[in-house]
This record gives structure tokens, C-alpha cells and sequence, in this order.
């Protein structure tokens, strides 16, 4: 999995330069999300399933994606070549 990760990586960002508006964006999001659903449960609700399904995609995946992302950034401001010598480094 990690290999994957770091080919994918790899393969999209290794020409870019990477903003931390990404990151920021992807958990302001989540972050706002995790209020409004910690709020609805103090005050008495109780999702039924379908509605815990759309409140962990809405928390979950912009997470995941930001925290992924940061993980890129953070690789990528290590040198030009940061990103190749991790994949590098990950498919022994």
C-alpha cells in the first residue's frame, strides 16, 4: 500500500509545487463538519444509518485527503528528487 501510495505521489506531483492551502482547505472542512455532528449528538440526535454513512464520508474522506496530502507536501519540500527516492525507497 505504501508503495502505491508513493507511485501515485510519485507520478502526479513530482513536477508541481504543492500548497498548504490543500491541507488547510481539506481540514477546515472536516474540522467544521466534526462541530456540527459532535453538536447534533449533544443535542439529542441519533442518526439512523444512512445519515452516520454521510456524516463519516463528509468527515472521513476530506481527512484522509488532507492528511495524505500533507504527507506529499511535507516529502516533496525535502529536495527535487524527494519524491522518486521515496518511491524508490518503498518498492524494495
Amino acid at each position: 500500500m505504501k508503495a502505491a501510495f508513493w507511485r501515485f505521489a510519485h507520478k502526479h506531483y513530482h513536477s508541481k509545487s504543492l500548497s498548504s492551502l490543500t491541507d488547510i482547505a481539506a481540514l477546515t472542512w472536516t474540522l467544521f463538519f466534526v462541530l456540527v455532528y459532535s453538536t447534533a449528538l449533544l443535542a439529542g440526535w441519533s442518526p439512523n444509518v444512512s445519515e452516520a454513512m454521510v456524516g463519516v464520508s463528509l468527515i472521513g474522506v476530506p481527512l484522509t485527503f488532507g492528511i495524505a496530502h500533507r504527507r506529499i507536501r511535507l516529502e516533496a519540500s525535502k529536495g527535487p528528487t524527494a519524491l522518486y527516492r521515496k518511491r524508490m525507497e518503498t518498492n524494495r
